[in-house]
């Protein structure tokens, strides 16, 4: 029973290990320009998610503009009083 409890701890205690093993700091140089280039890539796909979200709605936008710019405006009518 207490070397099922032994095992059972280390077995807890062991599974935290490789989770914590990836989030080391690269130790060599190329390590550290590997992950600044993927950093960089990574903004890189960000930034050109937003600018292609940003350019949908300028041409949404540019469209409703365009559709009510076409459309004829209705002759203002002024009450008389």
């Amino acid at each position: 029973m207490r070397a099922h409890s032994l095992l059972i701890l280390s077995v807890t205690l062991a599974a935290p290990l490789p989770a914590l093993a990836q989030n080391q700091v690269p130790i060599s140089r190329s390590e550290r320009t590997v992950e600044g280039i993927n950093r960089s890539i990574e903004s890189n796909s960000e930034i050109r998610g937003i600018q292609q979200q940003n350019r949908f709605e300028n041409n949404q936008i540019r469209g409703d503009i365009q559709r009510q710019q076409s459309m004829p405006q209705p002759p203002v009518v002024v009450p008389r009083r």
